[in-house]
């Protein structure tokens, strides 16, 4: 399945984008699946690029009747995704995800959460958040990373960013999330996202902000966040002994969903 062209050979620009689109979001659910699979697979091995046997063995792994995935079917997917420019293969039979399939990767990511935030439940939450700079002679973005990943509290989350390394803090509540990114040039930012269970709200919605319960997750929110800066700092620190890091504006948070039971 050649790209399409226009006489003489010269590509369609639109035409190629469609068939790039519509080779992995198929009309065919299982389909997309597996190709958007088989992206990511590649795309987050440790070398950037995967052999045949390893990316069947990752794809399988993934599904409950995982071995119903043929050899035959990755190598017709692989033959697909490779005509659509969207991964490529060198001499040494690696498979590696082209900048157009990385591309489509942060798409579907970004398509992914957006819907799930589109529906998710609107419950009262706290936002905590601080952004700064690290500066040190031989900073290395991944370094500080994969140190982080060594303590107790931080795990790795895969992304398809190439120039940051996300992490999130150890906590498997269902009402906790947290997006923690340390980028190349050194600069780094540290949200959270608490859900909280909060009583009965009453009056109106200064109030709420003004009672108890509801400053006592202001003030959590706020302290992991500044827990957080302080495990980066430390850590680049140990690092990077002329390291300094900047946070021009301290730990805050704030507020989401939190009304009046008569608005």
């Amino acid at each position: 399945m050649p790209l399409p062209s226009r006489p003489g050979g010269e590509i369609n620009r639109e035409e190629r984008i469609h068939k790039m689109l519509s080779v992995v979001f198929s009309h065919k659910p299982d389909v997309s699946r597996k190709r958007l699979a088989i992206l990511k697979a590649i795309d987050k091995s440790s070398r950037g690029k995967m052999k045949f046997q390893e990316i069947l063995d990752n794809v399988r792994s993934m599904e409950e009747n995982g071995t119903d995935y043929s050899s035959q079917k990755l190598t017709y997917d692989l033959q697909v995704l490779r005509e659509s420019v969207l991964i490529s293969r060198n001499s040494e039979g690696d498979y590696m995800v082209t900048s157009f399939g990385s591309f489509l990767l942060q798409v579907s990511a970004s398509f992914e959460s957006e819907f799930s935030e589109i529906h998710a439940d609107k419950k009262p939450s706290f936002v905590g958040g601080a952004s700064g700079t690290i500066m040190a002679a031989n900073f290395d973005y991944e370094k500080l990373g994969h140190e982080l990943t060594k303590l107790p509290f931080f795990g790795r989350k895969f992304t398809f960013e190439k120039d940051k390394f996300c992490l999130k803090w150890a906590d498997d509540d269902d009402n906790f999330k947290s997006e923690i990114e340390i980028c190349r040039d050194g600069s780094f930012s540290v949200e959270v996202l608490m859900g909280v269970n909060l009583p009965d709200i009453k009056g109106s919605f200064v109030d709420d902000l003004e009672g108890d319960e509801t400053k006592k997750w202001y003030r959590t929110a706020r302290g992991l966040v500044q827990t957080i800066v302080y495990y980066i700092e430390r850590t680049a620190r140990k690092q990077w002994h002329d390291s300094k890091v900047l946070v021009p504006l301290e730990a805050d948070s704030y507020p989401l969903n939190i009304y009046s039971r008569d608005s």
